[in-house]
């Protein structure tokens, strides 16, 4: 027996002092061996003898245990004394069993043949040393059994039998050292896998803290588990084994009924594990977010079924997190709010501005002498200006609040680019600039863009550079740049020769209310909205809005943005020459005009007027049900902002009656923001018109909702 084997503790550590570890059965046997031993000595000899033996072989023996402890620790020149020591001890027992052989009796050789038998049996299966160590002790032993076993054959048995015996002795010697060597290498294999085992033990012991906030193992046999002191000491709890039904205590009810489900789940075998984030009780009674990933280990030969669950403490995060959410929903209900607030601000404007500029309309259509037309043209360029400055603004919010889209259409781009030239032709001529616009050869025909969108951002290019030029010319460049499956990336470069800009302006250009400076904006005006807001519709469509410039040599804008080829326009028959009558006018037209603001009425009677319609007025929704009711009408007029009964309640009435089912109805109304439109189609408008209303628009929305002809022009030749 090898007395270190229960010596030394696990992982290579001592337990107590080393007399302590003197007293273990294994050491305690190997003196009785020797005691025993000593006293056969004895009988062969003398007492001297044998306690003589007995007391140099535990002598021996004690002194092995103790430098195997400290081999076992780590001494270096203890490893060497052990070595030694076991070969000193080895060879004592071996010089008795030769001098009890030499005594010739048969009984002695039985004994003196058991010795190094059982040293070499005990060897092999309890050394620990290097290979040459082991094979050097195991000489020892075996050289004098081989000799007592072939010395015994020669003289007991025939020369036949004696070849069998001595081969047979060569052969066990053999089998000896393929056994011991066998046994080294299993040792060492096993030292190795042990170690191994420790070092991925102790890195996944790492990786799982390092990872986690702690974790646990619960055993589903006896059903108990166990945290590790990380997550026992973050909870507030003692480490300790603890029944599976403790942890009912320790989960929110909002989440026991999961997690318990899933455990039972996976204690039933229908699936591996889990992941989960749920409340767990800490020990002064608090909550506590945590992520829970559970793993099923399979039984083994040590270990039953366990299941190991890490676990991260997600406190912080969700408190990040229902932060961002209270902000978000702040953020979400302070837009809200701000995009009310200016569309109520827009419907407060838009309602006197629609006095303003309808009575100008009408006023400007009287017979005026120059000086009156000069001064009702001032009246109306003003409110156009404020009307501008207005749907920037409602525009600026709706791209903020990601409410405005791109509608893509089918069209002709160049001819869009004449008519938006024309616009600007008469400004261009009047302060004597030449307003050019060219474009490549190879441009394709027609394209789908969002005309509206890409005519709003070019309109705004011309009109800063005609405003910013004083002399020389504007002008427009057109390209295409093709990018495969009918793409293009389409350029519109908008060139001026006028004041130009330093590096210091161009950086904050795009900024919102932003101009060159303060004597910039007192000396040709406007918000500084245009080109911001220009930018990023250009930004919607696919492209961006550049400029490069020089102080005092002009400056060059780079639209651009995508768009997708499109088929040809079918053909159409061709126009008349000559200006034919329509068949229809508004003259007689029956008009039910509903509006609870008196000077809005007025201005809609005067744009009305010279078309020679019956105007019947009505100041709300009850009223107008009222009208209708009693007589017949063409069309109506409805606000949609009214006392009594708003516009939305009086549509609904009006189209859930058979009578006025295909009654045509147009929403004047101030709510412009985005969507308004659709909203009052829906509901069941047969067209809608914004405020301030616009005298040619309003005729053209009537003719084209009753379905009437208007007058047919020339075709223009190119």
């Amino acid at each position: 027996m090898d007395a270190t084997q229960t010596a030394v503790g696990s992982g290579g550590k001592s337990h107590g002092p080393a007399w302590k570890l003197l007293i273990n059965g294994a050491t305690m046997f190997g003196a009785v061996l020797a005691i025993v031993h000593g006293v056969i000595v004895s009988y062969f000899f003398n007492a001297a003898w044998g306690v003589i033996f007995a007391a140099t072989a535990i002598a021996l023996l004690l002194a092995l245990v103790v430098n195997a402890v400290r081999r076992t620790a780590g001494d270096a020149r203890a490893e060497r004394r052990f070595n030694l020591l076991q070969l000193v001890l080895v060879s004592l027992w071996m010089s008795s069993a030769i001098a009890i052989w030499m005594t010739g009796t048969r009984s002695a050789w039985v004994v003196a043949i058991t010795v190094p038998a059982s040293w070499a049996i005990h060897i092999i299966f309890s050394g620990r040393g290097e290979l040459k160590v082991l094979l050097r002790v195991l000489a020892v032993c075996t050289a004098p059994m081989m000799v007592f076993i072939i010395y015994a054959a020669w003289v007991e048995f025939p020369a036949w039998v004696a070849i069998a015996c001595s081969i047979s002795a060569f052969s066990m010697v053999a089998s000896i050292g393929e056994s011991a060597l066998y046994s080294s290498r299993n040792f060492v294999e096993l030292r190795k896998a042990l170690a191994e085992s420790s070092s991925i033990k102790e890195r996944l012991q790492f990786a799982m803290q390092s990872t986690g906030d702690g974790y646990f193992e619960v055993d589903l046999e006896a059903m108990t588990y166990k945290a590790n002191a990380g997550l026992a000491n973050s909870l507030g709890y003692t480490p300790a084994k603890r029944d599976v039904m403790a942890m009912r205590d320790m989960v929110h009810p909002n989440d026991a009924q999961s997690v318990f489900q899933s455990f039972a789940e996976v204690k039933s075998g229908q699936k591996d594990g889990w992941k989960q984030e749920l409340q767990v009780r800490t020990a002064v009674g608090g909550w506590r977010w945590v992520q829970l990933r559970a793993q099923v280990i399979a039984a083994n030969d040590i270990h039953g079924r366990t299941l190991i669950g890490s676990v991260v403490d997600l406190t912080a995060w969700k408190t990040i997190e229902a932060e961002l959410r209270a902000a978000k929903e702040s953020a979400e209900t302070s837009s809200s709010s701000k995009s009310q607030f200016l569309a109520n601000m827009s419907h407060e404007i838009r309602t006197p501005l629609n006095g303003v500029l309808g009575m100008a309309q009408a006023l400007e259509a009287e017979d005026l002498t120059s000086a009156q037309k000069e001064k009702v043209s001032v009246i109306l360029d003003s409110g156009k200006s404020l009307m501008a400055l207005l749907n920037d603004v409602l525009d600026l919010t709706k791209i903020e609040a990601g409410k405005l889209e791109i509608s893509a259409v089918p069209g002709d781009f160049l001819h869009t680019m004449k008519r938006t030239r024309q616009l600007f032709q008469a400004t261009a001529e009047d302060k004597g600039l030449e307003l050019f616009v060219r474009y490549d050869s190879n441009f394709p025909q027609r394209l789908s863009y969002d005309p509206t969108r890409v005519r709003q951002c070019v309109s705004n290019l011309l009109s800063n550079a005609i405003k910013f030029t004083a002399q020389g010319s504007v002008e427009v460049a057109i390209s295409a740049k093709p990018l495969g499956e009918g793409k293009f990336t389409v350029a519109v470069d908008v060139s001026d020769t006028g004041i130009g800009m330093n590096a210091d302006t161009m950086a904050k250009l795009f900024n919102v209310f932003t101009q060159a400076d303060g004597a910039t904006t007192r000396k040709f005006g406007g918000s500084g909205l245009g080109l911001a807001i220009s930018r990023q519709l250009a930004r919607m469509m696919g492209g961006d809005l550049t400029v490069t410039s020089e102080e005092g040599r002009g400056s060059v804008f780079r639209l651009t943005f995508r768009a997708q080829e499109a088929a040809p326009a079918a053909a159409t028959a061709p126009a008349s020459k000559a200006i034919e009558p329509a068949r229809r006018t508004l003259r007689g037209l029956r008009v039910l005009l509903t509006d609870d603001n008196a000077i809005n009425r007025q201005v809609i009677r005067l744009f009305l007027a010279p078309q020679g319609c019956e105007i019947t007025e009505a100041t709300n929704g009850k009223e107008a049900l009222d009208r209708l009711a009693q007589g017949d009408f063409d069309i109506l007029l409805l606000d949609v902002h009214m006392p009594v009964m708003d516009g939305k309640e009086t549509i609904r009435r009006i189209r859930a009656s058979d009578r006025w089912l295909d009654l045509p109805v147009i929403a004047l109304t101030a709510d412009a923001m985005s969507g308004d439109r659709e909203k009052y189609l829906a509901l069941g408008m047969t067209d809608y018109v914004a405020k301030p209303v616009d005298q040619r628009e309003l005729v053209a929305k009537m003719h084209q909702v009753l379905g009437l002809e208007t007058l047919i022009a020339p075709a223009r030749s190119a």
